[in-house]
């Protein structure tokens, strides 16, 4: 129903989602679409006494760096270790601007950094490594944060053939397409059936291992899916798949039509179906829908 939204701490509960109703984000992700919340704690680990200077999230789709400088503070930068674009916010009460050598330390409650090159972000500094990575937390939305959608592109139906396959709710539907996630189609359609990219891409991000699923927002967060990264730097996705219901990979490239999965009943969903929308990532784990259309042809 809505993509998902990551968000991670190095404190309590939830490993790297924030889902809301539509199964990245985005939600954002985007993780949509959305948006719920686990959290991931950085590796790698260390004793308390040692001094932590790197942590990454996500399967290492990002990391965070701290280099210790001659006046005792710590310089703060992320950078993207796979080849694709994240747009991500870092909060922390311990994080400062980065000071001229005649200003004062200034706080800095939160960051936002786009990474689209594999070049390293400065993002501020702070005094103490360690508290730090107790305190801080980062939510991120995979995709292209200044995507121009191309409206005129007319999507191929992710269920094929589609005259066999029910809209069951689209745009602004009561249920649960409003806000960020109001531009997206659902499809009901029996657990495991094929879902078909409705447009060629990179895929960006996936998630198989829910196995949880009903009419509650609750569980959001065990909807499983596959987030396709197109070439105007938007984000086609694709939600409530079955359990091990993937069959591509985070990096892969696909073609129009090729299978990408089944559709199942994971996450926030009322019956079975796959929820379908394209999207754009924004910060603060944040993504917005965009209008689309599907071409009239089936297979």
């Amino acid at each position: 129903m809505s993509p998902v939204t990551r968000l991670s701490s190095h404190s309590t509960c939830h490993p790297a989602f924030i889902v809301s109703d539509k199964g990245r984000l985005k939600a954002s992700f985007l993780f949509l679409a959305f948006f719920c919340v686990s959290l991931l704690r950085p590796s790698p680990t260390f004793a308390e006494t040692e001094v932590k200077t790197s942590g990454c999230f996500d399967k290492a789709r990002f990391c965070f760096e701290l280099t210790p400088s001659p006046d005792s503070l710590y310089l703060v930068s992320v950078k993207r270790k796979i080849a694709m674009p994240v747009a991500l916010t870092l909060y922390s009460d311990k994080l400062f601007q980065i000071p001229s050598s005649l200003e004062a330390l200034k706080p800095k409650a939160h960051v936002n950094a786009f990474l689209n090159t594999d070049d390293a972000v400065p993002l501020g500094v702070v005094k103490n490594a360690n508290a730090f990575w107790h305190t801080m937390r980062v939510k991120w939305t995979a995709g292209q944060i200044d995507a121009q959608h191309d409206r005129d592109y007319a999507y191929y139906s992710p269920l094929q053939p589609a005259s066999a396959y029910r809209i069951v709710q689209g745009f602004n539907g009561s249920f649960s397409h409003s806000g960020a996630s109001r531009y997206a189609l659902d499809f009901a359609a029996p657990v495991g059936t094929p879902i078909l990219a409705a447009r060629a891409g990179v895929v960006i991000d996936t998630k198989d291992n829910g196995t949880k699923g009903g009419p509650h927002s609750r569980l959001a967060k065990h909807a499983n899916y596959v987030a396709i990264l197109h070439s105007d730097g938007t984000t086609g996705e694709y939600y409530h798949l079955k359990h091990e219901g993937v069959v591509v990979e985070r990096g892969q490239t696909v073609q129009q039509g090729q299978l990408i999965g089944y559709t199942g009943n994971t996450g926030f969903s009322s019956l079975p179906h796959l929820h379908f929308g394209i999207y754009v990532a924004k910060f603060h784990g944040k993504y917005v829908s965009v209008p689309f259309s599907l071409t009239d042809t089936s297979q």
